[in-house]
């Protein structure tokens, strides 16, 4: 049998938004303009125009299109034009997901590009959670500078399931280890599905539509994976069946390989049980991160179970008063497997206040294996963030979009976020993203050096 060698690829096309863009600045235009077309012929964006009914008068400001470079107001001899952030879109931002970052959501699903900022860097050099992180960038400048345009090859691809220490073959020749289900996907991003409200058949027609398309898992709850399953999407639906759920119930179709479960305080009970019902599949568990958490993982790995599925808030927090930021939750996880010496023998996948491209390599560089997207699909199809999401009153009706366009909207996003890894990893002169993991020494976390410094000055100790 000859197998074709096969370069992983996401093909991107151009998806229109539905809904009306969200301005990010508006220009007024005063009184005082005397309509001689300057800021016209002084904007490359299109902004200005020529009133359609009187040439002689300009039309009024075309907001969405400004990218805020201030020529307009540079050019015109009157100084009829003022620029404001617009009222809307400053009113978007919530938490984790601010204004500009569903604004670049919008424009990576869009175009599926790498948005680029040549206003220079407006923010501030350190922030909340994933903020504090400055990655690694020093191979940046070699000649042979790889990333997306590169010529060597770099492999973003993630193992799903138990690696086994070592292998032991018989005299024969065959391989004698008891090798667990494991399988490989092309990228370390998953589709969670069942992180949002209920979403509309389309939505979720169109998310299972792009995990096909993209080669990588979607997980949706369990009475749908039928559904799911339909789209001819049976290896990529992973089912989330809740707690307490019987296993030898349970009726998966054909060609699922993995199967995930939702745990509580009883979870040692149903993991055995579940276990010993699908022991062709990869069985993950479900569990919602809390201070601790990562003792309960090891507790489940000498459990046997191969994936633990770690969900943080849609801020990226651990549940309770005292959670931590998944930035600080994943590190306490890898470093408990890496000093129990497993690190290999599970998969950790964590979703939740993923909101930007950068966060996949930081949380890979945290520990993750894989990355769970989940809000950030909805921002994907334009979603406003409302504090009381309801599919019925949606502001960009959102249920009337058809699969397709769904999918392909998500597959820019991920085609973008992917394409950003791929830099990150070329600039830091890897070549696969499994070996980003745990990598710690590849960035500087700005709470342990801002400790490090004021320890010196206080005459403290470093811990």
């Amino acid at each position: 049998m000859t197998i074709a060698y096969e370069r992983y690829h996401i093909p991107l096309k151009n998806v229109a938004g539905r809904a009306p863009r969200i301005p990010e600045f508006e220009i007024s235009r005063a009184d005082n303009c005397v309509n001689c077309g300057r800021c016209e012929r002084a904007c490359i964006y299109g902004v200005h125009e020529r009133s359609g009914t009187d040439p002689r008068e300009m039309a009024d400001p075309i907001n969405r299109f400004c990218k805020n470079c201030f020529r307009c107001i540079a050019e015109c001899p009157q100084g009829a034009l003022t620029m404001s952030e617009g009222e809307e879109y400053a009113s978007l931002g919530r938490g984790v997901w601010t204004s500009n970052r569903m604004s670049t959501i919008w424009g990576e699903a869009e175009t599926g590009k790498i948005p680029v900022f040549g206003a220079g860097y407006r923010g501030m050099f350190a922030g909340d959670g994933y903020d504090s992180m400055w990655t690694d960038m020093s191979e940046i400048v070699r000649p042979t500078r790889d990333g997306i345009h590169g010529r060597e090859f770099i492999s973003t691809s993630a193992d799903i399931g138990r690696i086994p220490s070592f292998l032991e073959f018989l005299p024969s020749g065959e391989i004698a280890t008891n090798m667990p289900p494991l399988f490989e996907i092309p990228i370390p991003m998953v589709l969670d599905a069942t992180r949002t409200s209920v979403l509309p058949e389309n939505v979720e027609d169109g998310i299972a539509i792009a995990a096909k398309a993209l080669r990588t898992l979607v997980f949706v709850p369990l009475d749908r994976t039928s559904r799911a399953a339909r789209e001819g999407c049976e290896g990529c639906v992973v089912p989330v069946v809740p707690a307490h759920t019987e296993p030898s119930s349970l009726r998966l179709p054909d060609g699922v390989r993995m199967v995930e479960v939702v745990v509580d305080g009883s979870w040692r009970d149903e993991m055995e049980a579940l276990t010993a019902t699908f022991e062709d599949k990869v069985v993950s568990v479900r569990i919602r991160a809390e201070r601790g958490v990562e003792e309960t993982i090891l507790d489940m790995l000498d459990m046997g179970v191969a994936v633990a599925n770690v969900e943080y808030s849609d801020d990226g927090m651990e549940y309770g008063d005292d959670g931590r930021h998944a930035m600080e939750s994943l590190r306490a996880i890898h470093a408990k497997l890496v000093s129990a010496a497993r690190r290999d023998e599970m998969t950790i996948m964590a979703g939740g206040g993923l909101a930007a491209a950068e966060h996949v390599p930081k949380s890979i560089i945290c520990g993750a294996d894989v990355v769970c997207l989940d809000k950030s699909l909805l921002i994907a199809l334009e979603c406003r963030n409302c504090i009381d999401c309801d599919p019925v009153s949606c502001p960009v009706d959102v249920s009337s979009a058809s699969p397709s366009w769904v999918s392909d909207r998500i597959s820019n996003l991920v085609g973008a976020w992917r394409d950003q890894l791929l830099e990150v990893l070329g600039a830091m002169g890897l070549r696969e993203a499994r070996r980003l993991r745990g990598e710690f020494g590849r960035a500087i976390f700005f709470e342990d050096l801002e400790r490090d410094f004021t320890s010196s000055l206080d005459g403290g100790e470093r811990t």
